[in-house]
């Protein structure tokens, strides 16, 4: 959907806007240019991410500049308010989505605004400043990457939302020593604080631009970092590494077949995983009784996981055991003409299979039923009933009479049923049929 033509000011060119001239600007005093109603969301123009679709309550507001970044270059756009200066009590309109259309920044606000009025608009720093350590962070890893492998191409990146991993793509897995001396050198050009500049060159390579994007009215930016890296870039960067923080990894993937996946963090999100982690592996080392430092706590949670196994390995032979046993009791209850249940709190299917398997034959052609019930009070469990048909779809009625919640389904030598929530009295009721 096209903005109407502009009658006033017009609007500066996404590629010189405020917040990419000067991308550490937080407020802007502009003006509107243009003002219309969004269109319904099927029609809406432009790449939205799930989190962030218009609305046709919505409008599309143009103003003559923007200190709000406009969605791109893989980074997501900024929130931030709008206020009319005009109005004494300068009410703020929250921004939520900011957008590029061509060469146009426009920001969708939740209410019209009148072309020609004076507006503030604020950014939101906090997510501006973590966007820019990140976006500015990927550059460095990927020149970093570079230096030290030169197979080791950026493909692609993605920002992940607050507090999650980014990524970036690349033709390989690093080892693990590649990774380490990756690692040093980023933090060495963080320590370094390398001057991080902005240039628009006539000749600046613009194969990468947006099929949208008019090269001859827009403005090409390169990034620069130091003097090791330029990129081509739209988005709003730090002005120093020093200020990227620091850069850590995270685990990789394959994708696309052969290419790699790598996860990274950077800055005061990077800061705050690495706090939250120290804090959780404190824990973790208080509740297993071990040291604190990570290789000690790994250590301990193996061998308590092997413990465990050991331990489950031991359960499920005893319930086997004790299946076997249960399987005795029962044959001897069915060649005696009667239906036999079998009652436990605990078990899995296994339990129960191999009771069935064990007496099927001998309940089978007896005129009798098979109830293995699992749970107790308070707690779920499935019931399965096995036999001949009539004495099965007999027993089924029983049962439901006893436990009213009980739900479930099935036909011939087997049904199948689950109780949300077993009740003391109904256990009593249940084993009461058998012993009648």
């Amino acid at each position: 959907m096209d903005l109407p033509d502009r009658t006033l000011i017009k609007g500066r060119a996404v590629g010189a806007l405020a917040c990419q001239s000067d991308s550490y600007q937080r407020t802007l005093d502009t003006v509107v240019v243009s003002c219309v109603q969004a269109a319904k969301p099927e029609q809406n123009c432009g790449k939205k991410k799930k989190q962030e679709v218009a609305t046709h309550d919505e409008w599309m507001i143009e103003c003559a500049d923007s200190v709000l970044f406009p969605e791109g270059g893989g980074q997501p756009s900024d929130h931030g308010t709008l206020s009319v200066t005009d109005e004494k009590d300068e009410k703020e309109i929250p921004i939520r989505i900011v957008q590029r259309h061509g060469l146009r920044c426009v920001l969708y606000s939740p209410q019209p605004l009148k072309v020609g009025e004076k507006i503030r608009q604020v950014v939101d720093w906090r997510r501006r400043w973590d966007h820019m350590q990140q976006h500015t962070g990927q550059h460095l890893l990927s020149a970093m990457m570079r230096k030290v492998c030169p197979d080791l191409e950026t493909l692609g990146w993605g920002m992940g939302g607050e507090g999650s991993m980014n990524y970036v793509d690349i033709p390989r897995k690093p080892t693990q020593e590649e990774l380490d001396s990756i690692q040093v050198m980023c933090t060495q050009m963080i320590r370094d604080n390398h001057k991080i500049y902005l240039k628009t060159p006539d000749d600046a390579k613009a194969s990468s631009l947006p099929e949208d994007y008019d090269k001859k009215d827009g403005v090409v930016r390169v990034i620069h970092i130091g003097d090791f890296d330029a990129n081509t870039c739209c988005g709003t960067h730090l002005q120093q590494t020093s200020h990227v923080g620091l850069i850590i990894f995270g685990g990789s993937q394959t994708v696309h077949g052969k290419n790699c996946r790598l996860q990274f963090m950077a800055g005061d999100r990077a800061l705050k995983l690495a706090t939250s982690s120290i804090e959780a592996v404190s824990a973790i080392a208080r509740v297993t009784s071990s040291k604190s430092s990570p290789s000690e706590v790994v250590t301990k949670v193996g061998e308590m996981t092997e413990s465990l196994l050991e331990s489950r390995r031991s359960e499920k032979k005893l319930l086997l055991e004790i299946a076997a046993f249960e399987s005795e009791r029962v044959r001897a209850v069915v060649q005696s003409g009667k239906s036999a249940l079998v009652h436990r709190a605990n078990g899995g299917i296994e339990f129960i299979n191999k009771i069935i398997g064990e007496v099927g034959d001998t309940v089978t052609g007896n005129g009798a039923a098979l109830v293995v019930a699992i749970g107790e009070a308070k707690g779920t469990g499935p019931v399965i009933i096995s036999g001949d048909k009539d004495a099965v779809a007999s027993m089924v009625d029983k049962v439901k009479a006893v436990v009213t919640n009980i739900k479930g389904g099935g036909t011939g030598s087997r049904w199948q049923g689950k109780v949300p929530e077993w009740q003391n009295a109904e256990l009593k009721q249940l084993k009461a049929l058998f012993e009648q």
